[in-house]
This record gives structure tokens, C-alpha cells and sequence, in this order.
């Protein structure tokens, strides 16, 4: 049987010219979408108010009035770049607190180091360091 050169070189021109149109298509989209590049020069950094800047007078650590209302032990720590979590314990009850979240309705978890973890209830900050291992 003879193949038929004409069949089989419309097939596998067809079988390039596919994948060339889908990547051209894709080409032209990112021609379209380009980003807008915008001058900064004369940005100015005082002229932004950060609502994360944190006042090292706010914080309370190991104060007796901390111990009355915020007597939770940190356990485990999961720190990341976009998400962090901490693992405190009250008792025998062991809560998974993740970054932003709030423990009790009233301490809001701010801040995840390796070492410690930062809760916020209104202006007063508790800085709870993880038990070491024994």
C-alpha cells in the first residue's frame, strides 16, 4: 500500500499550525495586557500611614494584668511568606489560631515569628514565646 504524501503532509502541517496559532493567540494576549508602568520618582514614604505599625510603648509582656486575661501557652508555630498560624493552649484546650484570626472573639493574632507569636486586643499587644522543648 502506498501512503499518500498529499494526506500526510496536510495532517502534520495541521498538527503545527495548531499549537503556533494557540501560542501566536497567547503572544498577542500578553501584548494586550501588558502592565502600565508608572513613574515614581517622586513618591514620598511620610505621606503613607500604615495601619500595621506597631508602637513598641503598646506592649504588654508578662504583665500581671496579662496573666489575668491572656494566660495561653504557645505550643506549635507554622510560619510562611503569605500565610502563618500558631498553635496555643489554655488548659487542656488546644486552639489553631492563623494570621488574623481571633482567639476568644477578643485577641487577634498579628504577628508570627519563629519564636513567638503576637496578639492584639484593642490597643494592648501580648507577645507569647513557644515553650522550649525539654
Amino acid at each position: 500500500p502506498m501512503i499518500n504524501f498529499k494526506i500526510l503532509k496536510k495532517i502534520l502541517t495541521l498538527l503545527l499550525l495548531l499549537p503556533a496559532t494557540f501560542f501566536a493567540f497567547l503572544l498577542v494576549l500578553s501584548f494586550i495586557n501588558s502592565p502600565e508602568i508608572q513613574n515614581i520618582e517622586d513618591f514620598n514614604l511620610s505621606n503613607i500611614n500604615s495601619m500595621n505599625t506597631l508602637d513598641k510603648k503598646n506592649y504588654v509582656e508578662n504583665d500581671e494584668e496579662m496573666l489575668d486575661d491572656f494566660n495561653y501557652k504557645l505550643i506549635g508555630i507554622r510560619s510562611g511568606f503569605s500565610d502563618s498560624s500558631v498553635i496555643v493552649k489554655k488548659g487542656s484546650k488546644e486552639v489553631l489560631v492563623s494570621l488574623g484570626d481571633t482567639l476568644d472573639n477578643s485577641f487577634e493574632l498579628i504577628e508570627v515569628n519563629q519564636n513567638d507569636a503576637l496578639f492584639r486586643n484593642g490597643k494592648k499587644m501580648y507577645r507569647i514565646e513557644k515553650l522550649k522543648d525539654k
